[in-house]
């Protein structure tokens, strides 16, 4: 059994936490671009009552996100997606953006979009080949995990140019 499975994740964390640190530090001494455009989305679905017009609205508020460096990607699916660590060090899950920027209507759903300061001009910036990402902090037990299992091979992956580490099935099912 290794060291790593022995310990507590609460043992474990400190060393998570120096672990994320030196790879900042390597990720910008190796001048290794973080991915820039980056959001975090909530959504609210209502039901409204009304005798006639859609019953349905979906509120979406975006808010900007640090930029973040991929740990891995899922290239099973079209939208690039995985595990990161963004500039503040936190770890987070990421996913291509693949909603609308956009409010839209039909007979039964209302769909609206709302944005913090500055976050639909960064989120317009996105093209092809500079994506949109959003992102959600994980939960400090899975974020020492992730960090434990993919930490070094990121590292020395993108330091090298390579990307990051490719994983499979790694999108979560309630994206």
């Amino acid at each position: 059994m290794s060291v790593q499975h022995q310990l507590t994740v609460e043992q474990q964390a400190p060393a998570a936490r120096i672990a994320v640190e030196v790879f900042l530090d390597i990720m910008r001494i190796n001048r290794v671009r973080p991915h820039e455009i980056a959001a975090r989305c909530r959504e609210r679905t209502l039901t409204r009552h009304v005798a006639v017009g859609p019953r349905q609205e979906i509120v979406r508020s975006f808010d900007l996100a640090p930029p973040f460096w991929p740990l891995t990607v899922d290239r099973s699916d079209a939208m690039a997606a995985g595990y990161g660590i963004d500039r503040t060090g936190t770890c987070v899950r990421y996913m291509q953006n693949r909603y609308p920027l956009i409010n839209r209507a039909d007979d039964r759903t209302v769909v609206r979009v709302q944005f913090a300061p500055g976050c639909h001009n960064v989120l317009r910036r996105a093209t092809r080949r500079n994506p949109a990402f959003l992102c959600e902090p994980l939960p400090a037990r899975q974020a020492v995990e992730i960090v434990a299992q993919y930490l070094i091979d990121a590292a020395i992956s993108l330091s090298e140019g390579r990307g990051p580490v490719v994983e499979r099935a790694l999108a979560p099912t309630g994206w």
